[in-house]
Formats: C-alpha cells, sequence, structure tokens
C-alpha cells in the first residue's frame, strides 16, 4: 500500500491542497474567483499557511506567488515579511501570471495563487538554514537529509544590463553559480530549474541560445552533433522550465532552482527521465531534461519540466485545437512520470500556463474527466515558448515507497 498525505480544504471561494512525501510538505492555495473583501481573504489564507505550517513544524523553503501586477503588490503589502520560525514570506518569487477565473477571454486581474514547499525538521531531515547574498539578502535555504545536502535558491535575476535580456540570462545565471560555489558547489549539482521570462515569445531564441552557452561553459551541455548517441544518463541537464513571467523588479528573467550534493554512501540517487513520447530535448538544442528524480530508501519525488504539445522530432502538433494540445499535454506527463512508477494522482504540485483565458472551462471539464479536480495546482495566463503552444503543465510529484 502507497502512504501519503493529501488534504484539500475548500471555503467559499478559498480552496487549499496539501501534500506530504517523507520530510517534504506542499501547499497550494488560490481563490476559484476573486473574493470581494480581497484584503480579508489575504489575512484567512495567510493564518490558514501559518496553521499548516506551525502544525507539521515545517519550514519553508520555496515560496511562489502567481498574480496580476497590481494584486502581487497587494500581496506584498498585505504579506510583509514576519519574523516566524516556518520562514514564510522570508523569501519569494512573485510572477505576474494572470489568474484566468474569470473564462470570459478578458485579461483579468486577481491573485492566482502560492505554492509553497517546506522541509519537515526531525530524524531525517535537519533545519533549513537561509543562504544569503553580499548584500545579506536571503536567496533561498538549504538542510540536509540522510546525508545528502540539498539547496534552493529563489529570484536570481540582473537588472544592470535591463536592455539586454540574453545578457541578463547570463548574469542570472552567474549568481546562482556564484550562491551554489559559496556552497561548495557546482553547476552540475543543479536538478531543477524554473525560468520566468518577460515578453517570452521577443526573445526565446536568444534566450536558449544564452542558456545553452552558460551550460557549455559549466561542462553540462551535451554535444549537439554527438547528441543522438548520448545515453540520457550521462546528460546532467536540469529539468526545467522555461515560460512567460514578469517579475516585480522588471527583469527579464528570473531563475529559481534546486541543487543537491549527493554522496554515495547517502542512500539518495539522482537521475534524468526520459519520455517515449517526445525526444530528449537537448537532442534538438534545448538546454533540459524532461525530467529528474531524486529518490531514497522512504520516498522519490519527480521534478517534471514544463510539458506542451510536442511531439518526438521537438515539432509542435495539434495546432490551432486547444482541447488536442491539452490532452496531449496531459498524455506525455502521464507517460514520463510512469517511468518512474508514478502516475497523475502522484502530483503535489503544479503550474498550468494557459495563454487564452477562454480555454479555462475546457481545461477544467478535461480535468475533471480524469479524475483530476483536486490536482494542487495554480492555473494562470501566460504565454508559451512558441507563439502556436496554447497549453503548458509543470509540477513535482510524490509518494512514499512501499512500506511491510
Amino acid at each position: 500500500m502507497i502512504y501519503m498525505d493529501k488534504v484539500v480544504y475548500h471555503q467559499q471561494s478559498l480552496r487549499i491542497h496539501q501534500r506530504k512525501h517523507g520530510p517534504h510538505l506542499f501547499i497550494v492555495g488560490y481563490f476559484e474567483s476573486l473574493p470581494d473583501d480581497f484584503q480579508g481573504s489575504l489575512r484567512f489564507l495567510e493564518e490558514q499557511l501559518l496553521a499548516r505550517l506551525n502544525q507539521e513544524k515545517a519550514v519553508v523553503i520555496h515560496e511562489r506567488w502567481f498574480g496580476s501586477e497590481e494584486y502581487l503588490n497587494l500581496v506584498k503589502t498585505a504579506w510583509a515579511k514576519a519574523d516566524q520560525p516556518t520562514q514564510l514570506h522570508a523569501c519569494v518569487t512573485a510572477i505576474d501570471g494572470k489568474p484566468c477565473y474569470s473564462g470570459n477571454g478578458k485579461s483579468c486581474n486577481g491573485f492566482s495563487g502560492i505554492q509553497i514547499e517546506a522541509v519537515i525538521p526531525g530524524e531525517k531531515a535537519t533545519c533549513p538554514e537561509p543562504i544569503t547574498d553580499k548584500e545579506g539578502i536571503i536567496r533561498g535555504h538549504q538542510w540536509k537529509e540522510n546525508g545528502a545536502r540539498f539547496l534552493m535558491i529563489q529570484d536570481m535575476q540582473d537588472l544592470g544590463l535591463s536592455e539586454f535580456r540574453p545578457q541578463q540570462t547570463t548574469e542570472a545565471l552567474r549568481r546562482a553559480e556564484a550562491l551554489l560555489q559559496g556552497q561548495g558547489l557546482d553547476y552540475r549539482s543543479v536538478a531543477r530549474t524554473w525560468i520566468y521570462l518577460d515578453k517570452i515569445l521577443e526573445w526565446y531564441t536568444p534566450f536558449n541560445e544564452a542558456r545553452s552557452a552558460f551550460y557549455r561553459r559549466v561542462g553540462i551541455m551535451p554535444d549537439i552533433e554527438k547528441s543522438e548517441v548520448t545515453p540520457a544518463r550521462e546528460c546532467y541537464l536540469p529539468a526545467s522550465t522555461g515560460i512567460r513571467g514578469r517579475n516585480l523588479s522588471g527583469a527579464a528573467c528570473t531563475i529559481d532552482l534546486i541543487a543537491a550534493e549527493i554522496p554515495e554512501d547517502s542512500g539518495f540517487t539522482v537521475r534524468r527521465l526520459t519520455n517515449r513520447k517526445q525526444k530528449d530535448a537537448f537532442r534538438y538544442g534545448a538546454a533540459f531534461a524532461r525530467a529528474s528524480v531524486t529518490e531514497n530508501s522512504d520516498y522519490a519525488e519527480v521534478q517534471i519540466s514544463g510539458t506542451a504539445s510536442i511531439d518526438e522530432t521537438g515539432a509542435s502538433v495539434c495546432l490551432g485545437d486547444t482541447e488536442a494540445q491539452i490532452r496531449r499535454t496531459m498524455d506525455t506527463i502521464e507517460a514520463l512520470i510512469s517511468e518512474a512508477g508514478f502516475t497523475l494522482t502522484d502530483i503535489c504540485s503544479a503550474t498550468a500556463f494557459i495563454k487564452q483565458e477562454k480555454d479555462l472551462p475546457l481545461f477544467l471539464k478535461i480535468m475533471e474527466e480524469r479524475g483530476l479536480s483536486d490536482l494542487p495546482m495554480v492555473i494562470c495566463k501566460a504565454d508559451v515558448c512558441r507563439d502556436e503552444l496554447l497549453f503548458e503543465l509543470d509540477g513535482i510529484a510524490g509518494r512514499e515507497k512501499k512500506r511491510n
């Protein structure tokens, strides 16, 4: 029997999902419609978050907010950092991803939701400690589990070259690398990235070129000419999401990442997954893996890269058909994570990116048909990396190992 804590809280328009595997706690909260008393609803949501973290004695290691810029600023004011042992709001990545709950095709202001990952200190995990930059600003957290060390770094960006977006990407990556090096790691330790790009459709190709050049410098970019014969297990590229998302500071590129130091005697392994329904992205020049899996004897976790309607050759398919793109994307993710023994119901935190707000009811209908109405996810409006792609989903899935 598989044991996994799954909790769904629903009151009026507020919905909170809670999942747990190993010492990891995931909380996803969102409003299904914009509350009349938004400030009061925010206070109530924060109370709920703190209560759940305190009940589990959990410390936040990753926190993201999605919403329109106007409402993100309201949230920022309402949720000013408190001196909490839970580290709630200590380090946040805030992304302009408008909610789709209008469903009428109009741009919708509001708060799309919050995603939290926390660690429960105890016998198998240490209490997460903040990681600060040279200015003393918290940029992430680190902790240990069963002899392995993990780092979560957030909101890496650069505003010094505001007119040169690819150079901003390079500098954000360099800043992340410097934080890793300050902790005794290098970029080969990175298992997962989330990269949010303002106006992605204007510069996705230059972004890819900048990222690939950086990855070649740090020694993790496979030789494209040899990539058809490079085993995926020798690919050190991280799983990744690359999606449209403006941050509040105005930087062109914002990066979150997970890194891991895994000694051989730790009991942990990290590996990349391939997908029988999609060609490995690095084989056609895109610098990411489809997914990465971290596991030990107690639990397994898979980081699911942003996935859209792309076929085995790397071509966009189901053009102009939102329903077909959504169904193909979900089938593709299902096939991907099944390679590691997961199902879609194992997803504990996800983000759905819909290009057109009017397609929200269609997406919810498909999810209901698949028995996934309670999937813990934030849904927001965003351009995908190609103009013809209408939907993308990323996420984290986790499950406990079988117990005798």
